[in-house]
């Protein structure tokens, strides 16, 4: 039957954590804190090796749906809504971190504060980080949700935020859901046209960033924005602007 009550008290995830602390535990450990019930023939311990075997890890856990998780046998609704919120709260506390240095002046650091907000998500999601003249952050904003390798992002708009906010920059950033971070014709285009927008409104397009699974790209240390930059210029002066 259920082995888990059978364990010395000491290994037990709950009082393990409360005399050595949550660092002390392992992922298994952990997970059995927040599903605190195994299922018959399973204890709890058994059966969050088991999640964390078929998902292939925290990741795999934030990265399957609702569905795909109730479907591991032993899995409640209950236990499941505790997994994504125990997951979102741990994203949440690191965005909030990172965020209170309040300063983005470099693509790492832009890329730091959208790393636990932008990782691991199945769909493409687009955000902008809007800074004010000495680079000190605003606000961040999620502004769309596409499909699998689609926002759909409209310039106006997002140029209408940053004058809303009385923003004096503005960082561009979206995730490729296939991992890659080589920018798409799309991505370039839009790139242009937010740039172009900027130049025309007095806000500054400081980056654009991709995040995929190796990490980011960005068009501004790839020296791509200030080539923009320079054709948008060259346009403005053949037009006689």
């Amino acid at each position: 039957m259920n082995n888990f009550k059978k364990r010395p008290v000491h290994e037990m995830p709950r009082e393990k954590l409360v005399v050595s602390g949550a660092r002390s535990l392992s992922d298994g450990e952990l997970l059995a804190i927040i599903l605190q019930t195994g299922i018959r023939g399973k204890d709890v311990l058994s059966l969050a090796m088991e999640i964390l075997q078929v998902c292939n890890g925290f990741p795999g856990i934030e990265k399957s749906g609702i569905d795909e998780l109730l479907s591991i046998t032993g899995l409640r609704t209950a236990q499941v809504t505790k997994l994504k919120a125990a997951i979102e709260i741990g994203r949440r506390t690191i965005f909030a971190s990172r965020a209170a240095t309040r300063k983005v002046t470099s693509s790492k650091e832009a890329f730091l504060l959208l790393e636990p907000l932008m990782t691991n998500l199945a769909k493409e999601n687009f955000m902008i980080i809007l800074l004010n003249s000495r680079n000190e952050l605003i606000d961040i904003r999620r502004i769309g949700e596409g499909t699998v390798n689609a926002a759909s992002v409209y310039p106006r708009e997002l140029m209408e935020i940053g004058i809303r906010t009385s923003a004096s920059g503005l960082i561009l950033s979206h995730n490729h859901p296939s991992g890659s971070i080589v920018p798409s014709i799309e991505d370039r285009r839009l790139t242009m046209n937010m740039l172009a927008l900027g130049e025309l409104s007095c806000i500054v397009l400081h980056d654009h960033i991709i995040v995929g699974s190796s990490g980011y790209y960005s068009f501004a240390d790839d020296g791509a924005l200030a080539s923009m930059k320079q054709q948008f210029l060259r346009s403005l002066q053949s037009a006689g602007c």
